[in-house]
């Protein structure tokens, strides 16, 4: 009876108050539902921290994301990883696929038929549900935020139905900070059949990506890019000729289009050159303060022969760390001291090795030197040295990942690191800075050799090298550099060969362009240095940057030096394959 009260009460009430309810209602179920949902999540993330004790939780601008904590890193594995992963499931599903040559420097990709999309995606699920791997979408749009944490469950409908998906993991250090994020992930992409997409003309429409396509550049039997990439946006049947490229030592299927070294590749070696002294060594202190009261050098600003020049707060270590992270390309690392070794170094490791100056300089009667400008004068001499190398100071890091594409050409060409900083003119001064004085020499050589007027300097980075140049400049300016070799100090006389004589020769005589450097040079002595390096190590922005002590005052040294190395742990946490 009460029922039949209550539901003849309902029909009687006004229509908007019976909607006001059922609204009520609905917001009601929805929110439960919601928190069951949320309840499930919470569960499932406990689970995968309690199931898996790599994983923990970092927050990255206030969210909580879940990485995979290790004790080994560098960029280019972290790639291979999440390719590794995407074709594990393709692989246990027996879905075929092909390596794209993507746009990106620091991601795979991989394509798949459109048709096989679902079975992708479930396969996926089938591998990696209850894991902290993500999904997102791609391209430029695309957010951290957006990523889906396979522990929650189901990716949502609308991340399914997309042309491109990321997948990829966080990896963190030991200490929580981040080593790779989402930039990392590899991309898969799902290529259309041919016919259909000729029948599916909304599509090129609503694809501006295909709009440059030619009716006559899809075919029937071709398969279709669901967005450009470095080769083809369509594959006839006749160039789906298989090959395989293998990344990180595992062998996976492509084509021969994709296979195939392009201008822009380069694929000869390139080394690295590091200039090192470890100025705290007493016997090597001695040595120098005795040649500079005896041999009285050319006056010149003290800041360009102080001690802070000399001093040494193991970047070399953390330079090589920045290495072994973001420049996997690399051969062989040669460091060039005087009877020097860090102490940290493991001289056994693959890779580096150790050049004394007596291997080097043609006349060893000039030895010792404690000149950066006549050091760079034998760099080339180096035995085994490749053609083509970078020449790194050791307060120069990497901070991000870079390919030898970042400083030359496919041809050969190298790319300079141009400064917008002048050099001036008139004649050198002992109180402008040595690379000033050194380039006005490097200035009037150059137009007497080429008639041309040098103005930039050039940044503090690594500076790309070619042997061929620097032995060119040997025969055709033999007085200067022989005089620079053998200048003790800094000289007002000197010539910056390995960077402002090198740079415009090679430019003058086309084998050099201007290049594309994104630095930041930080001048650690200074106050301000402090706020500069919590940026650098916020956004990590830069592809290098430049940790320089020029004259630090005797009273700050000690909280300087603190802060480089706190810097330099957080930024480079994980010892490299170089460290004893």
């Amino acid at each position: 009876m009460q029922t039949r009260v209550r539901r003849l009460g309902a029909r009687l009430l006004p229509e908007k108050v019976r909607e006001a309810r059922a609204e009520r209602l609905r917001a009601a179920k929805a929110a439960a539902e919601e928190r069951k949902r949320a309840d499930r999540v919470a569960a499932r993330r406990r689970e995968l921290l309690r199931s898996d004790p790599e994983i923990r939780t970092v927050e990255v601008a206030g969210t909580v994301f879940y990485g995979r904590t290790v004790t080994r890193f560098s960029a280019a594995e972290a790639a291979a990883r999440n390719l590794g992963l995407v074709c594990d499931a393709l692989e246990s599903a027996e879905i075929e696929y092909f390596l794209v040559p993507g746009r990106s420097h620091t991601r795979h990709v991989v394509g798949v038929r459109h048709a096989d999309r679902k079975r992708l995606l479930s396969a996926m699920r089938a591998t990696y549900g209850g894991t902290a791997l993500y999904a997102m979408r791609a391209g430029a749009e695309a957010l951290p935020g957006d990523a889906v944490l396979y522990a929650d469950g189901s990716l949502p409908a609308a991340l399914k139905r997309q042309d491109t998906i990321r997948f990829g993991e966080i990896l963190l250090s030991p200490a929580g900070g981040v080593l790779a994020d989402f930039d990392h992930g590899c991309e898969v992409e799902f290529w259309r059949d041919g016919r259909r997409f000729l029948d599916d003309a909304r599509l090129v429409e609503r694809r501006g990506v295909l709009r440059s396509l030619a009716p006559a550049a899809v075919v029937a039997d071709s398969l279709v890019a669901p967005r450009f990439n470095a080769v083809t946006d369509t594959l006839p049947s006749e160039a789906r000729v298989p090959a395989t490229l293998t990344v990180a030592g595992r062998a996976h299927p492509t084509y021969e289009g994709f296979a195939h070294p392009r201008p822009d590749t380069v694929d000869f070696p390139v080394d690295v050159v590091y200039t090192w002294v470890d100025g705290a060594d007493p016997e090597l202190a001695a040595r120098r303060e005795a040649y500079r009261s005896g041999g009285q050098p050319p006056r010149i600003n003290a800041r360009e022969t102080g001690a802070s020049r000399y001093e040494s707060h193991d970047e070399l270590k953390y330079s090589l760390r920045s290495l072994e992270m973001y420049a996997p390309f690399v051969r062989t690392i040669h460091i060039v001291t005087d009877g020097q070794t860090p102490s940290w170094l493991n001289t056994e490791a693959p890779g580096v090795r150790i050049v004394d100056h007596k291997e080097i300089f043609e006349d060893p009667s000039v030895l010792p030197v404690f000149n950066s400008h006549a050091i760079g004068t034998q760099l080339h001499h180096i035995p085994g040295l490749s053609e083509r190398y970078l020449y790194f100071n050791d307060d120069v890091f990497v901070g991000r990942p870079v390919g030898a594409g970042h400083f030359f050409h496919g041809n050969g060409i190298a790319k300079l690191p141009f400064a917008p900083f002048q050099i001036g003119l008139g004649e050198p001064h002992p109180d402008e800075p040595a690379p000033n004085s050194a380039g006005k020499n490097v200035a009037r050589l150059m137009m007497r050799e080429h008639g041309r007027l040098i103005v930039n300097k050039f940044k503090h980075t690594p500076h790309p090298q070619i042997r061929a140049v620097m032995r060119e400049i040997e025969e055709r300016f033999p007085e200067e550099v022989a005089r620079t070799a053998r200048s003790r100090f800094r000289s007002l006389t000197d010539v910056a060969m390995a960077s402002t004589l090198h740079h415009h020769h090679a430019y003058l005589t086309g084998r050099a362009v201007p290049g594309k450097y994104s630095l930041r040079y930080i001048d650690i002595g200074r106050p301000e240095s402090v706020a500069a390096l919590a940026e650098l190590a916020d956004t990590r922005r830069w592809d290098f940057f430049c940790l320089n002590d020029v004259q630090t005052p005797e009273e700050e040294k000690e909280n300087a030096a603190a802060r480089l190395h706190s810097f330099l742990e957080s930024y480079f946490p994980l010892p490299s394959r170089f460290e004893r």
